[in-house]
């Protein structure tokens, strides 16, 4: 109310100004947005790269105070290529492994705080491939027709020289039902929120200029099923920090993690 009352005096050729530079001003162009996203997610000449990261697993039951629980490390590997102008195919595929809080070893069984069982990790080896149009992000293939899928690429901030970019993915997926036709388990949502951060003097550079590029990702999902929480209620979250790396930038990775990659995913690590 106080805002309101303070706009009633401004001058009204001072508001009109206002209106007419808020609605002049332009929206991003699509095709403009997805090509400086491109740039900052790929190599020069749209070359793979990797991204390397780490973070921690939160837990949240409803009612119950969020917790962390678990540390993350992994590291992906992208791969984008021209189909038409604005239109994009990405292939990405990752592996990530779940650690001790305090001593980041990689763990085969875990005592679940929030139950007091005792569960076995599911480390991921997670393949994706999607497409970008302008600023949507579509499924590569068809999906079933009862899940629920968005996606879009959006430039979130423009900060003193530091510009965000996000890629962010909501979906949701049915419930299961047993042959009787009685649900068996709740609908399932798994909500990706990657932020790429990049200087107006990295993107200004030429095209066959590499670009430096950290991100920051998290995600609001259900539990998945490893953790023994059927039937609570409540949200996951990947909390996780990493960069963009050359595709023979061995030295970003860590000792450990690149052991545990050379044992269990040796072709990852390839160009």
């Amino acid at each position: 109310m106080g805002l309101l009352s303070l706009s009633a005096g401004v001058a009204p050729e001072l508001a009109l100004a206002t209106r007419e530079a808020r609605v002049t001003s332009p929206a991003p162009d699509p095709a403009t947005l997805l090509d400086h996203f491109m740039r900052i997610r790929s190599a020069p000449d749209a070359d793979a790269v990797r991204w390397v990261y780490s973070g921690v697993l939160v837990v949240k039951p409803e009612g119950e105070l969020a917790r962390p629980v678990l540390r993350i490390e992994g590291m992906s590997r992208t791969r984008a290529k021209r189909i038409a102008k604005g239109v994009w195919d990405w292939q990405l595929d990752e592996a990530g492994y779940y650690c001790d809080l305090q001593t980041g070893a990689v763990l085969d069984r875990w005592i679940n705080p929030f139950t007091g069982k005792e569960v076995q990790p599911k480390h991921y080896r997670s393949p994706q491939r999607l497409r970008f149009d302008g600023s949507r992000i579509l499924p590569a293939d068809p999906l079933p027709a009862n899940i629920d899928f968005r996606g879009e690429v959006t430039e979130l901030a423009n900060i003193g020289g530091l510009r965000a970019f996000t890629e962010d993915l909501y979906v949701r997926l049915p419930g299961r039902v047993s042959a009787e036709g009685a649900l068996r388990s709740s609908d399932r949502v798994s909500t990706s929120l990657a932020t790429f951060l990049v200087t107006n003097e990295e993107l200004g550079k030429p095209a066959s200029s590499w670009i430096d590029c950290p991100f920051i990702y998290t995600t609001l999902n259900s539990f998945v099923g490893w953790l023994g929480m059927e039937g609570i209620a409540g949200v996951q979250n990947m909390r996780l920090v990493g960069r963009k790396c050359r595709i023979d930038d061995r030295a970003v990775i860590s000792e450990a993690l690149y052991a545990r990659l050379v044992s269990d995913h040796a072709d990852l690590l390839e160009p």
